[in-house]
């Protein structure tokens, strides 16, 4: 096949084992106990970029950053 695409002449190529897990986006429900001030913080937030609850929570812990509005 490299022979026919002079172009792929400096590539690699390589197979690689990969854990699926870490990519699995299954939807999962839970049940979380917050004060009530923490949650009209949260929802806040939230309201303020556009997100719903639980997009802006996800999207913060996927970030790594802290929440600001």
């Amino acid at each position: 096949m490299r022979k026919k695409h002079k172009e792929w002449k400096a590539r690699v190529w390589a197979v690689v084992m990969v854990n699926p897990a870490p990519l699995d986006d299954t939807l999962e429900r839970v049940n979380i106990g917050l004060p009530s001030r923490v949650l009209h913080r949260l929802d806040a937030l939230a309201r303020a970029t556009g997100e719903t609850r639980s997009g802006f929570m996800a999207r913060i812990v996927l970030d790594g950053r802290q929440a600001t509005a």
